[in-house]
């Protein structure tokens, strides 16, 4: 399974990352490119930064699902650089616990689980 974190710096894409390698054995990464995907195709991966349009496209390509993380102490402007609001698989607000990000990736992991997919 392939997920990217979007959104803006400092919302908390490390402590999601270091949630999903540690509760579901996720590998983390900053940065998606193919070759990284190829090497890592037999592995969980987290990226922590989607960055743009192209990041988020190569995600879509290979089948990688993309959550947009959200303060809700900023204004919210969506996501930035190009990535669209409909490229945008979940959108999450986090809280100071984390709770609602760590429910949602559970969910989307168990889904995963659930309908057969790689995970």
């Amino acid at each position: 399974m392939l997920i990217g974190l979007a959104g803006r710096a400092g919302v908390g894409q490390d402590v999601v990352a270091d949630y999903l390698t540690q509760t579901h054995a996720f590998t983390s990464t900053t940065l998606i490119t193919d070759d990284l995907v190829d090497e890592l195709a037999d592995h969980q991966v987290v990226v922590t930064t989607i960055r743009d349009r192209a990041d988020a496209d190569r995600l879509a390509d290979r089948g990688g699902v993309l959550v947009y993380l959200c303060d809700p102490q900023l204004p919210h402007l969506g996501p930035e650089n190009g990535i669209a609001l409909r490229d945008v698989d979940h959108a999450v607000e986090v809280t100071c616990d984390f709770f609602r990000v760590f429910d949602l990736l559970d969910r989307v992991i168990g889904e995963a689980e659930f309908l057969g997919e790689s995970v």
